[in-house]
C-alpha cells in the first residue's frame, strides 16, 4: 500500500484494488471472518482498510497442499 491517506473503510472494490486481488478474493475473506464489515447508507459492503493490507500479507499464494491439479 502506497503511503496515500485511505479513509477508514473502503468499498470491497476498492480493498481488491488497493491489494491488487480480486474483488471475489476479498469476499472470500469476508466469508472467513477475516474482514471486519458493515453497510453504508447505500446498503454497499464497506472494509476496514487498515486490515485489508494485513490479511493480504498473512495469505499463501496457490492451491491448497492436497488439491489435486486435474478431476
Amino acid at each position: 500500500m502506497a503511503d496515500a491517506k485511505l479513509p477508514e473503510w473502503v468499498t470491497v472494490k476498492a480493498a481488491a484494488v488497493i491489494v491488487g486481488k480480486a474483488e471475489r478474493t476479498v469476499y472470500r475473506w469476508i466469508d472467513r471472518g477475516l474482514l471486519a464489515t458493515r453497510e453504508d447508507t447505500d446498503g454497499r459492503v464497506m472494509v476496514l482498510s487498515k486490515a485489508v493490507g494485513r490479511v493480504s500479507l498473512s495469505q499463501r499464494r496457490g492451491r491448497p497442499r492436497g488439491t489435486p491439479t486435474r478431476r
